[in-house]
């Protein structure tokens, strides 16, 4: 990817205790222990039944799955993120297992600004809620997107995520109108 511009990130954000390492659906995860067998990052690994077994029994917290409320302060709180950063979220999907964002570049490091956005929206949550405890796993998927092709698919497969809730595709105030 040197030389190549970056023009924008497809962030995946996880609820804390979902999509654990070792998830028969695939996992993103590195946290791996060599002795065990170290798997590379940046790639889909295979489900395994006793990693997953070895994360459930590392969670110190019940998985949270985010109920209607917590959803409103997560869009109320990436609203007022992206009304102050250099970046727009132009696609967004918040469920309650996890949310996809599509950022543009905005010359901020994109790992710091997750961080960021996760702080943020876990802040807010127990403010404004009922709601103890953590929100967001650890680790997050990033994917860096480079060209315009895989900027619309990455727009039209967050906006397919919305319409198979049964939910208008863009159906945030906060999205901004595409561009890329």
């Amino acid at each position: 990817n040197r030389g190549r511009r970056t023009i924008g990130y497809h962030l995946v954000k996880s609820a804390y205790g979902q999509w654990l390492p070792g998830d028969e659906a695939g996992h993103w995860s590195t946290a791996w222990d060599e002795r065990i067998g170290y798997l590379q990052p940046h790639m889909l690994h295979p489900g395994d039944p006793v990693r997953k077994r070895m994360a459930e029994e590392r969670m110190t917290h019940p998985p949270v799955c985010l109920d209607g409320s917590m959803i409103a302060v997560v869009i109320d709180v990436l609203g007022e993120c992206e009304s102050s950063s250099p970046w727009t979220i132009a696609a967004a999907s918040i469920e309650a297992t996890h949310m996809h964002l599509l950022l543009t570049y905005g010359g901020r490091d994109i790992h710091r600004t997750a961080k960021w956005l996760a702080q943020r929206t876990t802040k807010a949550v127990h403010q404004r809620t009922d709601h103890a405890g953590p929100v967001w796993c650890k680790g997050k998927w990033c994917g860096y997107v480079f060209d315009e092709s895989h900027w619309w698919n990455a727009r039209e497969y967050i906006e397919r995520h919305n319409v198979r809730r049964g939910v208008d595709p863009r159906p945030y105030a906060f999205i901004a109108h595409p561009r890329v």
